[in-house]
């Protein structure tokens, strides 16, 4: 079932959605994080700023690394948790092959090469999140071809 494969898809989708936000409409009156808002208020939701800024996330304080570990909790499992591909009504239709198509180029590539990554990458923020130095990387076949 590849339950880790899909907790470190999880994980990066977390860190680094598709989507830079969310848009959801407040159906009444409502106090959030202590300011008033109005009905029919658009309240846009950054996606990638709420990840890395929620130090309850999951129950732990480093919200903002990658640890695919922390969706294999009973927290991290609960629906609603991650909105990568919407929630609720608006739920995507094709988020469940894409999370398969994932997880299997994932697996094809860890049996076939070998990766090396700057990990001091700095992220910017545009339409999406990118590298600032476009992240190099050292990719090598595991195996020599016959």
């Amino acid at each position: 079932s590849m339950v880790y494969a899909d907790a470190v898809t999880r994980e990066s989708l977390r860190l680094n959605p598709v989507v830079s936000w969310l848009t959801r409409v407040a159906a009444q009156d409502i106090e959030l994080a202590g300011y008033y808002v109005p009905q029919d208020t658009t309240i846009l939701m950054p996606l990638h700023h709420l990840a890395v800024n929620d130090k309850c996330s999951f129950g732990q304080a480093d919200a903002g690394h990658f640890c695919p570990e922390r969706l294999l909790t009973e927290k991290g499992l609960e629906p609603g948790g991650l909105m990568p591909f919407g929630h609720g009504t608006r739920f995507c239709l094709g988020a469940g092959l894409a999370m398969t198509e994932i997880k299997v180029f994932l697996a094809l590539l860890a049996r076939h090469y070998s990766f090396v990554v700057d990990n001091n990458t700095e992220w910017k923020q545009g339409v999406g999140r990118y590298p600032s130095n476009g992240l190099p990387i050292v990719i090598r076949p595991l195996h020599a071809s016959a």
